[in-house]
Order: C-alpha cells, then structure tokens, then sequence
C-alpha cells in the first residue's frame, strides 16, 4: 500500500512539471502494485487461511456455566492433558498440587493439538508450527498465531472434581468481549470463603463511609 502510494504521488508530480508520459507510467505501476497485493492477500486470507484465528468459533460453542473434567488427581504434573468440554477439546496443564491451567487445545493459528507439544516454562508450544502460549492467560507469545488461546477459569469442587468455566461463553459474536482467565483451581470452600471476606470488606468500607 505505501509503495502504491509513492507511485501514485509520484505520477501526480510528474503529470504537474508536464511529464505526462512519465507520470502515466508512474500511475499504472502504482496500480499493478496495488493490485498484486491485493491478490496475494486475498490468495493468503481466503485461499490459505494466513493469519485467520481458528480459535475463534470457541466462545460459541462451550455453554455458560461450569464443566467437569474429572479427578483432580488423575492429572498427572508439568504434562499436557487433553479432555474436552462438550464438543469443544481443551489441554490441562497441573503446574502444582492445586494449579490448574486450562486452554482450548486446538492452536488458534492452524488448529495444532497444542495437548501434544512441549509444555515448559510456564507455556505450551503447538507442535504443529511452534506458536507458543502462555498457560496463565493463554496469550500468545511466539511463533505465527496472531491470536491468544481462550482461557478457562477453573476450581475443584468438595469431591476433588476439577471444574472449569469459559467467562465470555454464549455470548454473541458482537457483544462478545475477551475476558481474561482467574487464578485457578480453589476448593469449593475456598471459594466460599471468599465471597464471604469480600462481602465482609465492603460492609466495612460502607461503615466507615458514613
């Protein structure tokens, strides 16, 4: 697009000093530059799919709510476990004993099982073209994707179940706004209690206000 537009001002100049054959010239390769790009994106975007987010139809597919995945425990440690939610395959990343990290498992750039590459360093690398992501918040870091990875909230219940939750599910493509993954994996009682601490802070503050 800059070049096209070089060209262009270019032939607008030379047409203004009288060099009209100059500036026909300067014209018409501006717009064969402008036309070969928009060819080769097009060919790019519609025909190969380049920079495309294929993670995308995921919000659209997973119901509000939450969703269990099983036994806390039967995830083994550092390793990439695949499981899914409906019909949507998510990876399950157990850092530590009650750290629980879970992405859409299918890469955004080509659709890569992300549930079999390298997880290390607090990241997975999709085994397909290396695009890397941060497990904590799905962001993509490296590699070709454009786009970050949805993130689940997650929680283990009171019988060692572990839960997950997609924030921004069922909500329309328009309205639909990114929402970043909580820290994971408290107890149901943790939970609880929680709710309870922050309803008993802002009781406070309310006090204090008056």
């Amino acid at each position: 697009m800059t070049t096209a537009v070089g060209l262009y001002a270019a032939s607008w100049a030379a047409r203004a000093r009288g060099g009209a054959g100059l500036g026909r010239g300067l014209g018409l390769a501006g717009l064969a530059v402008l036309g070969g790009g928009a060819a080769l994106g097009g060919h790019l975007a519609y025909r190969q799919g380049a920079g495309a987010n294929k993670a995308e139809p995921v919000p659209h597919l997973v119901e509000p709510g939450w969703h269990d995945l099983g036994p806390a425990a039967d995830f083994p440690l550092g390793e990439g476990v695949r499981r899914t939610v409906g019909e949507v395959p998510v990876l399950v990343v157990r850092e530590a004993d009650e750290l629980f990290r879970v992405l859409a498992d299918r890469c955004s750039h080509a659709s890569g099982p992300l549930s079999q590459g390298e997880v290390a360093d607090g990241r997975v690398t999709c085994p397909w073209h290396g695009s890397e992501f941060r497990l904590a918040d799905g962001w993509n870091v490296g590699g070709p994707a454009t786009a970050p990875q949805p993130c689940f909230t997650t929680r283990t219940d009171a019988d060692g179940t572990l839960q997950v939750r997609l924030p921004d599910a069922g909500r329309p493509r328009g309205l639909r706004i990114p929402a970043p993954c909580q820290e994971p994996s408290t107890t149901a009682e943790n939970f609880v209690i929680d709710v309870t601490r922050i309803r008993e802070e802002a009781a406070g503050r309310g006090r204090a206000g008056r």
